[in-house]
């Protein structure tokens, strides 16, 4: 079957349809990384979900590693705040490129979650074409 990329205009899905799709393998759901990055990052007035906690963990990692450069490169060596420093680096890439699967993640267990993200048109949906017909938005 060929599949279609179409958005929350195009066609509408509840979280159950959502999950029912995906499990009998007709839809892929996908979100922009830039989108789930801001998703992720913004927590004010909302509840927290398993990508936002994420987010904040590995934030906090980083800034963690940081200090800890920092601490050895005055208690021992110099050259411990390049090694934090580079740390910190890697570990905050990595949170950034893991936002999207994180977002992905959350709307699968979360509804509220998942409805939220569909009000704002955020996500992106692989679909069979014959199943897109039955859920395309009037």
């Amino acid at each position: 079957m060929t599949k279609v990329i179409l958005d929350c205009r195009t066609i509408n899905l509840s979280h159950d349809q959502m999950i029912s799709l995906r499990k009998s393998g007709h839809l892929n759901l996908g979100i922009d990384n830039n989108l789930a990055a801001q998703i992720s990052a913004a927590r004010a007035g909302s509840k927290m979900t398993s990508a936002s906690t994420a987010h904040t963990f590995w934030r906090l990692a980083a800034l963690a590693v940081v200090i800890g450069g920092i601490y050895l490169s005055v208690t021992s060596h110099w050259w411990w705040f390049i090694v934090g420093i580079i740390g910190a680096i890697v570990i905050s890439r990595a949170n950034q490129s893991a936002n999207a699967e994180n977002v992905l993640d959350a709307a699968m267990i979360d509804r509220d979650f998942y409805d939220r993200v569909r009000k704002i048109n955020g996500w992106q949906y692989q679909i069979d074409e014959a199943e897109a017909q039955r859920y395309r938005a009037a």
